[in-house]
């Protein structure tokens, strides 16, 4: 079970951006006449304005909607982003290997092993350079995050969900009050076990 405090607790920290109403002008043209309409509309997230060819300008490209006036559904993304090696770092350039170390898969760690970030701009930059390395899931929480913040009984699932199992928790509980197994007077520690099963072994009559 992968340990999933990093993913509470950066769950917490994102706020969602509100964005500012400006009046634009658009310059439409046809065949015959040309017109110039006045609308006034809510800018999106990252756009910085309108094109003179009716194109919504983001930072580093200008989308075109399909029909005046289209509006995506909304979305709300995801907070925390588990992220899963897929190939090899054997053999790649230094700096997608400095990238993968940054986000905590170097190439001592498995294929099997992911790593759970949080969603900002800067770490999703460092993911774009080494995308074709690894592979990206949204993390979701269908039963909702802790009010207490404790993480007991938590299991990320391979499709990205977060899920609490009670019997998990309980478990836990039960294995954080036990007393620990070295303490015990019966523990023999490696050399102690070996020595006694290599006597057992040449004289197996005692």
């Amino acid at each position: 079970m992968l340990s999933l405090r990093i993913a509470v607790a950066s769950c917490r920290f994102l706020s969602s951006r509100s964005s500012s109403a400006a009046s634009v002008s658009v310059a439409k043209s046809n065949p015959s006449t040309t017109t110039a309409v006045e609308s006034t509309r809510k800018l999106r997230n990252n756009e910085i304005g309108v094109s003179e060819d009716g194109g919504q300008k983001f930072i580093g490209f200008t989308f075109y909607p399909r029909f005046p006036g289209q509006q995506d559904p909304p979305y709300k993304p995801s907070e925390a982003l588990m992220i899963e090696r897929t190939r090899g770092l054997k053999g790649r350039p230094y700096w997608e290997k400095d990238v993968m170390t940054k986000i905590g898969l170097p190439m001592t760690v498995k294929h099997s092993n992911p790593v759970v970030v949080a969603n900002t701009p800067s770490m999703c930059a460092m993911l774009w350079k080494v995308k074709h390395l690894i592979r990206v899931t949204p993390i979701t929480f269908p039963q909702g995050l802790p009010e207490d913040g404790d993480t007991a009984g938590a299991r990320l699932q391979q499709n990205g969900q977060l899920v609490f199992i009670p019997k998990l928790k309980s478990d836990a509980l039960q294995a954080a009050t036990q007393s620990n197994f070295t303490d015990r007077p019966e523990h023999m520690d490696r050399e102690t076990l070996k020595k006694q099963l290599r006597l057992e072994w040449i004289q197996p009559w005692k």
